[in-house]
């Protein structure tokens, strides 16, 4: 019970004066603002509603709704994002990924973003995909689009191209 209030404590604190920019600071905690928030502490689900940003380690997120998951030793389990969802990664102060969808839910235990509906990836590289729906291992760094249809764009750097083999100048 004091491990819940204390969380609530520190919810409140965070959320009243701290600005979503600030909060960018410390993404070791998950630091969410929205214009609703419910929570149901008994099975560990808190949910925002409205205008909803968070930021957690290094990836920010948008949307209309987010629902938590906690474990029982309050780990983070799932996160689930709804309606107009806009997800960025940083990497060293500038965008490594960038998505969109309808849909998103990352499971923890996985270390997996499966975004759906209208989905859409951007990489650092130039490298853009869109799908029905996007699977993407984020510590594997590997992704599974499916659909129909997916459509890749990949940005290729040019090779030197030499004689021909056998060829002198």
């Amino acid at each position: 019970m004091r491990k819940i209030l204390f969380l609530l404590a520190t919810a409140l604190v965070l959320f009243g004066g701290m600005s979503f920019a600030e909060a960018e600071l410390n993404r070791r905690e998950l630091v969410i603002s929205s214009s609703r928030q419910q929570v149901d502490y008994k099975n560990r689900i808190f949910i925002y509603e409205g205008e909803v940003k968070a930021s957690w380690k290094d990836f920010l997120v948008e949307g209309d709704r987010l629902e938590v998951y906690l474990t029982k030793e309050d780990a983070l389990s799932k996160v689930i994002i709804k309606g107009k969802v806009r997800i960025v990664q940083m990497s060293d102060g500038h965008k490594k990924r960038e998505a969109t969808c309808d849909l998103a839910t990352y499971t923890a235990e996985d270390d997996v973003m499966l975004m759906q509906g209208n989905s859409h990836y951007h990489d650092e590289m130039g490298n853009e995909i869109s799908a029905d729906k996007i699977t993407l291992w984020i510590g594997a760094e590997k992704l599974v689009a499916e659909g129909s249809p997916v459509k890749a764009v990949y940005s290729l750097k040019e090779e030197e191209v030499g004689p021909a083999s056998g060829e002198s100048h």
